[in-house]
């Protein structure tokens, strides 16, 4: 991860040495190493103990003295919670390095956007019990908010701005991109960071209680 942020820098040049290369380093699939963390993931939720659920063998860890609460925590920890740890420190070391002024406010979108969109992972993989489902929802459901919530907000901007407060948290980098171009504050960018979090602590504990009372 932490050689794959060069193309901050290659982006950066790009952009006349502006936020707006910045901004563009770091949008989800532009950015390498974003997607790796989200790839990891994806990978560990569906395919890991995604599987360990589909295929039954899950029960061989039900029988652990720990409760369920403890063994979905460890379980979330390992999954979700690794790449991100392995992300964010190989990133900040590389911003430092590279002395490249990235705003930290980049780094929390990211973040509440990390965690809002593999907990919606997360509860399609305990809710359908099935690898082949739970990859074509998610990324069916993960690519629509992004694309098509990336388009909205183009047009609202273009319309004006009745609804930005509610879709910006759909794609946030289309409202940072018109930032950056036209050198205007959107404050609606606060409130769509603040939905992504709700639904992302919503999700959290839609899975919890789906892990707690899981059927095998």
């Amino acid at each position: 991860m932490l050689s794959s942020n060069v193309f901050i820098n290659a982006f950066y040049e790009r952009g006349n040495f502006t936020i707006y290369g910045i901004i563009l380093a770091f949008i989800p699939l532009i950015s390498v190493s974003e997607t790796i963390a989200f790839a990891l993931a994806l990978r560990n939720i569906i395919f890991v103990t995604g599987d360990h659920i589909y295929r039954g063998s899950i029960i061989s860890f039900l029988t652990f003295p720990i409760k369920r609460t403890g063994l979905f925590l460890m379980m979330y920890f390992s999954d979700v919670i690794t790449p991100y740890i392995i992300w964010l420190p190989t990133t900040e070391a590389y911003i430092l390095m590279s002395g490249i002024p990235v705003p930290q406010f980049l780094i929390l979108i990211y973040t509440i956007g990390y965690f809002f969109t593999e907990n919606i992972i997360l509860s399609i993989a305990l809710t359908f019990k099935s690898a082949g489902i739970a990859t074509l929802l998610s990324s069916f459901i993960i690519g629509l908010l992004f694309i098509f919530g990336g388009m909205l907000n183009y047009y609202e901007l273009i319309q004006g701005y009745h609804v930005l407060g509610i879709t910006s948290s759909l794609n946030p980098y289309v409202l940072l991109l018109y930032e950056a171009v036209n050198r205007k504050t959107l404050p609606c960018i606060y409130e769509g960071i603040t939905i992504e979090l709700i639904i992302a602590t919503v999700t959290f504990f839609f899975s919890l209680n789906k892990f707690k009372r899981l059927e095998i």
